[in-house]
C-alpha cells in the first residue's frame, strides 16, 4: 500500500487533474464505482485502478498489476469528490482525430463550461448522436466534464480539432445551426442525415461556422425568456430533430 503523497506514481496520477498532465500522459481520470465498472464493461483501456484502504465494495476483475492500494490521505489527494467512494481509475485518452461521422452528429463550437460540455455528451449518448466534434471547447477530459458526462464520454466518438479539420471531416453532411433567429423546431424538417451545431454560451455559433451551415433552427421561447442554457437547448434539439 502506498502511504506517501510524494510517491512518484501518485504525483503522476495527481497530475492528470490538470490539462497539461493529461496531454503529456495521454490519459485521464474517472472516479466512482459506477463509472469504473462501466468503463471496464465497455472494454475501455484502463491503465490503473486506485483503491483507498477504506474501499469496502465488490472487487474489480482486472489483472493484479493494474490494482493500486493507497492510504486514505493519499486517495484524498487524488480525489475530486466531496464524498469519495474510494475508487478511481486512469484511462487512456482516445486520439480524437476528426474523421467522418457514422450517423447524425453534433458539432460544439466554443462550449466553455465543463459542466455544460459533460451534460451535452451525456445527452448525445442517450439520444444516439455517436459522433461529437469539438471546436475551441473546454477540455472534455477534465474531471468536472467527465463527472457531468457520466458514462456518456465512454460511448461517443470525440473529434477534436481546428475549424477546417472538423469541417473537412463533415464534408457532405448538412450542418444545422442552433440559433434564436432560426426556423422553429416545430416546423423545421431536417434532412435525413445532418450535424447539429451548438454554439458557445456567450456568443453562439461563430460567424465562420454559421456561414457553412445549410439550415438554422430555434427553440421557441416566451418573450420573458431571453435564452436557454446551451446544454438544455442542445438536449431539446437533439431529441426534437430525431422525431421529425
Amino acid at each position: 500500500m502506498i502511504t506517501s503523497k510524494s510517491n512518484e506514481l501518485i504525483k503522476r496520477i495527481a497530475a492528470l487533474k490538470e490539462k497539461k498532465g493529461r496531454r503529456e500522459q495521454g490519459a485521464y481520470l474517472i472516479e466512482g464505482v459506477k463509472q469504473v465498472r462501466e468503463a471496464l464493461a465497455g472494454g475501455l483501456p484502463v491503465r490503473q485502478i486506485v483503491l483507498s484502504e477504506r474501499y469496502e465494495g465488490e472487487p474489480f476483475s482486472v489483472a493484479a498489476e493494474k490494482l493500486l492500494a493507497v492510504s486514505a490521505p493519499v486517495f484524498a489527494k487524488l480525489s475530486e469528490e466531496a464524498s469519495p467512494q474510494g475508487v478511481l481509475a486512469v484511462l487512456e485518452r482516445p486520439a480524437c482525430v476528426p474523421v467522418p461521422p457514422q450517423r447524425n452528429a453534433l458539432l460544439l463550437d466554443g462550449i466553455a463550461d465543463p459542466g455544460n460540455l459533460g451534460t451535452i455528451l451525456r445527452t448525445a449518448n442517450g439520444a444516439g448522436y455517436s459522433d461529437v466534434y469539438l471546436k475551441n471547447c473546454t477540455d472534455a477530459f477534465s474531471p468536472k466534464c467527465v463527472r457531468a458526462a457520466m458514462s456518456g464520454i465512454f460511448f461517443v466518438r470525440l473529434h477534436i480539432g481546428g475549424e477546417e479539420e472538423i469541417l473537412s471531416a463533415l464534408r457532405g453532411v448538412p450542418l444545422v445551426c442552433a440559433d434564436m433567429a432560426g426556423e422553429s423546431m416545430f416546423s423545421f424538417s431536417p434532412p435525413e442525415r445532418f450535424c447539429l451545431v451548438i454554439g458557445s454560451e456567450a456568443n453562439g455559433v461563430s460567424p465562420s461556422v454559421r456561414a457553412r451551415c445549410a439550415y438554422t433552427v430555434s427553440v421557441p421561447l416566451r418573450k420573458s425568456c431571453e435564452s436557454l442554457n446551451a446544454a438544455v437547448a442542445a438536449g431539446i434539439l437533439m431529441y426534437r430533430l430525431l422525431k421529425k
